[in-house]
C-alpha cells in the first residue's frame, strides 16, 4: 500500500509563497502576460517577428498579446500577412509578421 501524502496549495498556511510558484512568475520563459508582453517587445526591437519566431520564445497567443501593447499600452505594432515555412518544411500562408513602428513616450 503506497503512503498516503497531502500538498497544500502554494503559500497555504505559511503567508508566502513557495520558490517554484516565484521562479514561474519571474522566470524568463514565465506564462505571465506581462513577461510575454516584455519578450514580444525585446524581440520587436531587435527586428520584426513572425507568429513562428514569437512560438519559440514561449509566445503562443502573440495576436492577444500585441493587441494588448497597442491598445492598453500605446505601442504602434504593424501586422503584414507573410507565408511561413517551420523548421518540419511546413507552409504557414497568412503568418504575422509584426514589426514595433514606435513606443509610448516614456517607454523603454
Amino acid at each position: 500500500m503506497k503512503p498516503r501524502t497531502t500538498k497544500s496549495p502554494a503559500g497555504q498556511g505559511t503567508g508566502t509563497p513557495n520558490q517554484n510558484t516565484l521562479q514561474r512568475q519571474f522566470s524568463a520563459r514565465s506564462p505571465n502576460s506581462e513577461a510575454q508582453r516584455q519578450r514580444i517587445l525585446a524581440a520587436l526591437r531587435c527586428r520584426p517577428q513572425t507568429t513562428e519566431d514569437l512560438r519559440k520564445i514561449g509566445i503562443f497567443q502573440a495576436a492577444t498579446r500585441v493587441k494588448e501593447l497597442r491598445d492598453r499600452f500605446g505601442y504602434r505594432i504593424e501586422t503584414a500577412l507573410v507565408t511561413v515555412i517551420d523548421r518540419e518544411g511546413f507552409l504557414h500562408p497568412r503568418a504575422a509578421l509584426y514589426s514595433l513602428r514606435s513606443e509610448p513616450e516614456g517607454a523603454a
